[in-house]
């Protein structure tokens, strides 16, 4: 008996799911077709239609989407082809791809017509006859020119990025060498061993930096605006920070070094023959310049008084009215923030100032109010319904300036560093 009614719950639940799959595959089918996505809809329709052949909405969808599934976008494929064949760039190979997606749906339709379910009843019976079409040829052609194509992108992309590595020595230059190179890479995969260009015109676009001491901290030091900092600095392709390193066997560490030792580390390495690259390209430097804060603070209260008349229920058939009173005060609360910071990004190496600028935060403010009373909320007047009733935690007035400043800081990594 047990093992039954488990048998039976299971084909309770089996014909929810199904019933579920028939609608969302037909709700899928109305989304693409309002997209004039034809070929989607008509394959969801058919979907649907497998899971349930008498479901009035799909085949109406069906028939609907099938009629000009194919003209459609046989007039989109032409127009493609205008655009793309001879092939004249990159464009051409992205537009033979489309075509090549097309057909593919297409003819995915035509495979599905031959094993269309035969109990749908159709309005029209002549309808996937009038829409059968052999696709096989000129599927086969579009394959061919989009592998010709793809060679012949890849080659531009991978011609360009020599070019460039060849006459150049800038880090924007391989920077430049390293995205033909990706480029090449993504129409032919590993085309003449380009993989192993994109890791060299990687590490040769990439910038050494070391992230020095901030200066002026105050118990207000910004460490989480220096945490921030160096995750920004860590997600950029084209950088990597570097902490510590094997000076002639004595270990570095350049996490808040004052930039000047690590300038005079770089040029002792270099000046030793050991090797012929800086230890560090870079120095990122941060000064708290000014930061002032007033810490959040009753400024003023106001007392308040109400009384209001409330009827009130004695029984079931009696009420009465009443007086409720309420004596409050509310408190209002003020806070200020405001913080400064310069920013300077050096070379290393000969001690140049490549990058300056002083960052300000917005005057910031703080104003907030809560209350305290005794008595009937019922009195409370209607301005303050909406105040808490006790003191808001304060905000941390600090983090609020950094997120000001570290806004404008992330958008000079991007700036700089930028993938």
């Amino acid at each position: 008996m047990k093992i039954f009614f488990l048998a039976f719950l299971f084909l309770i639940s089996s014909n929810i799911l199904f019933s579920q799959n028939h609608r969302e595959f037909n709700r899928e089918a109305n989304k693409s077709f309002k997209n004039e996505d034809y070929i989607n809809a008509t394959l969801k329709t058919i979907k649907s239609l497998q899971i349930k052949n008498n479901f009035k909405s799909a085949v109406k969808l069906f028939e609907k989407s099938l009629s000009i599934v194919n003209k459609s976008n046989i007039l989109k494929i032409n127009a493609l082809k205008a655009e793309c064949i001879p092939y004249k760039d990159e464009q051409s190979a992205i537009k033979m791809k489309e075509i090549f997606i097309i057909y593919s749906g297409l003819d995915q339709i035509q495979s599905e017509l031959l094993i269309f379910p035969k109990k749908v009843k159709l309005k029209n019976k002549n309808i996937i006859a009038e829409n059968t079409y052999d696709y096989n040829n000129d599927l086969k052609m579009v394959e061919n020119l989009l592998a010709e194509y793809n060679i012949i992108t890849a080659t531009n992309f991978y011609d360009e990025g020599n070019q460039i590595l060849s006459r150049s020595t800038s880090k924007n230059d391989y920077r430049r060498a390293y995205r033909m190179f990706v480029k090449s890479d993504s129409y032919i995969d590993n085309f003449n061993n380009v993989k192993d260009l994109i890791t060299k015109t990687l590490e040769l676009g990439q910038v050494k930096i070391a992230i020095a001491e901030m200066k002026n901290f105050t118990n207000y030091n910004g460490d989480y605006l220096l945490s921030q900092i160096k995750d920004q600095i860590s997600e950029k392709r084209f950088t990597k920070i570097i902490t510590s390193a094997n000076v002639n066997d004595i270990t570095i560490n350049f996490e808040g070094t004052n930039p000047v030792y690590i300038q005079n580390i770089v040029e002792a390495d270099l000046k030793s023959g050991k090797s012929d690259k800086p230890l560090i390209e870079e120095i990122f430097e941060l000064e708290y310049s000014h930061l002032s804060i007033k810490n959040v603070e009753v400024i003023s209260s106001q007392e308040f008084k109400n009384s209001v008349q409330v009827e009130e229920r004695v029984n079931d058939s009696t009420t009465t009215t009443v007086t409720k009173s309420i004596v409050g005060r509310i408190y209002n609360l003020y806070g200020t923030a405001h913080l400064e910071v310069n920013v300077e990004i050096w070379d290393a190496l000969n001690g140049d100032v490549l990058f300056k600028e002083r960052i300000s935060s917005n005057f910031y403010e703080y104003k907030n109010s809560f209350i305290n009373y005794r008595g009937s909320r019922r009195a409370l007047p209607s301005q303050y319904l909406l105040q808490p009733t006790s003191r808001p935690r304060d905000p941390d007035l600090k983090k609020v300036v950094e997120g000001q400043v570290l806004r404008r800081i992330k958008n000079i990594i991007n700036l700089r560093y930028k993938n």
